[in-house]
């Protein structure tokens, strides 16, 4: 059998290689470092490899995205386009989007940064009514994720309804596709949530022209790429009170750097890509079974359509 690559940028594979040994000890995972024969790597478990690597694995069987998302594998120019590509699949991490996303609607309908400034004063208002009718939640992206969600939204007693390139059908939850579907989601939802994947079409996504069709005072959560959002057009909209709060976990440069303009505007919800973490544990069982997979010669979990970039 092969030698199991595992790669993620800027952070030490060890504690990676060590649960997939402890799940499987026969397999022969390694960091990069440690691979002394290219010709031996049979799957690349990655996040952000180099790029023109992949291509000097003449055996490589399998692509396996570290993350939900699989931007960082197709933005590579010399990937073999003969090996499949698979994204994480793994309830962890869609309890944890959910967690997160939950957060962000929760802390916006509930006033929460309102009622914290009343402290200062000590003032202990008693007029105020949270109207969760009020609060209808779009979802861009009906992924694992996406749909994991908005069945969450629902659960908390908000109305729901998603968004896809082509069309779905949900049990129980509205879904629109397609230009027309996704300014009638927008000119619906008082909150909405960016879980697609970042590609040609869907890049800058997040803009003027759609904030400008959302409710007046809507909330935009953003924990999909930072390549959705057109920054600017986040401020202008800020500004002129069509949005009134954004919970963004992505960005264009990550970590977002000291000076940017985000950083000093408390509308803005800023967490540091942390929306949905890949816990060792439970993503190395979805590596393994993949790789037992690939083995096998049938289909991994997750696995994405090149062309359509997820």
């Amino acid at each position: 059998m092969g030698v199991i690559l595992v790669h993620i940028a800027g952070t030490d594979p060890a504690p990676w290689i060590d649960e997939l040994k402890r799940q499987d000890p026969a397999l022969d995972a390694r960091g990069l470092d440690a691979v002394d024969d290219p010709a031996a790597v049979e799957v690349a478990i990655t996040w952000k490899l180099p790029h023109g690597l992949y291509r000097t694995f003449p055996n490589l069987a399998l692509i396996q995205s570290m993350a939900a998302g699989v931007d960082h594998i197709l933005a590579d120019p010399e990937r073999p386009a003969r090996v499949p590509v698979a994204r994480v699949v793994d309830p962890w991490m869609g309890r944890s989007m959910v967690h997160h996303v939950a957060l962000a609607v929760l802390r916006w309908h509930r006033r929460m940064d309102w009622l914290e400034g009343q402290r200062a004063d000590a003032t202990w208002p008693t007029d105020v009514i949270f109207d969760a009718d009020a609060v209808r939640v779009g979802v861009l992206g009906l992924g694992h994720l996406g749909q994991a969600v908005a069945r969450a939204m629902q659960g908390l007693g908000f109305e729901a309804a998603g968004w896809s390139r082509s069309p779905k059908a949900i049990e129980g939850l509205a879904c629109h596709h397609g230009p027309d579907g996704l300014r009638d989601l927008a000119a619906w939802s008082s909150v909405l949530v960016c879980l697609l994947p970042l590609t040609d079409e869907t890049a800058g996504i997040l803009n003027a022209g759609l904030f400008g069709l959302m409710p007046e005072g809507s909330l935009l959560v953003n924990v999909g790429r930072g390549g959705h959002l057109v920054e600017a057009d986040l401020t202008a909209a800020l500004d002129s009170g069509r949005l009134e709060a954004a919970a963004l976990d992505v960005f264009g440069t990550e970590p977002l750097p000291k000076d940017h303009r985000f950083w000093a505007d408390r509308r803005i919800y800023l967490t540091p890509h942390i929306a949905s973490e890949i816990n060792p544990v439970t993503a190395t069982r979805a590596f393994v079974e993949n790789i037992r997979r690939i083995r096998a010669g049938q289909a991994p979990v997750g696995l994405i359509d090149p062309a359509k970039g997820y």
